[in-house]
């Protein structure tokens, strides 16, 4: 019985310190999965490397976001739930006018290919490759 109290007290010791890990850096699978959906979709803007320097770039309004440099901007934690939120787009509130990107949670639910993925994992697949791109300075 003591044995199995240890146990249990070792692994609840450990759980919440697996969990934080995890959030410490992108999944390398939904990354790996999430670069198929970043070259289809965001490349022509954000450009391969993530740059924003994307073929289309020239051409548009505003210019778009160095996606390498968001958890350095966001003083060096990658800011997975904002990230989410703005390449989801579907509950962004809008004050300042439009947006200058598509929403994407609408664009992947009616998308050849990305019908067998929910909204969510497509999301999260693409926005770990993001999480993957960040650089530091230098």
């Amino acid at each position: 019985m003591r044995c199995r109290y240890a146990m249990l007290a070792t692994l609840a010791c450990f759980l919440p310190f697996a969990a934080v890990q995890a959030a410490d850096k992108a999944d390398p699978v939904s990354a790996a999965k999430g670069k198929i959906i970043y070259v289809r979709y965001c490349a022509s803007c954000h450009g391969v490397t993530g740059r924003g320097d994307g073929t289309v770039a020239p051409e548009l309004r505003v210019a778009p976001t160095d996606l390498t440099r968001l958890a350095e901007k966001a003083g060096g934690r990658f800011p997975e739930d904002e990230v989410t939120r703005s390449v989801d787009g579907r509950r962004t509130v809008r004050v300042h006018g439009t947006g200058d990107m598509p929403v994407w949670g609408e664009v992947f639910t009616r998308t050849e290919g990305t019908e067998s993925l929910t909204v969510d994992s497509a999301l999260r697949r693409v926005v770990h490759y993001i999480w993957s791109l960040q650089t530091t300075k230098g």
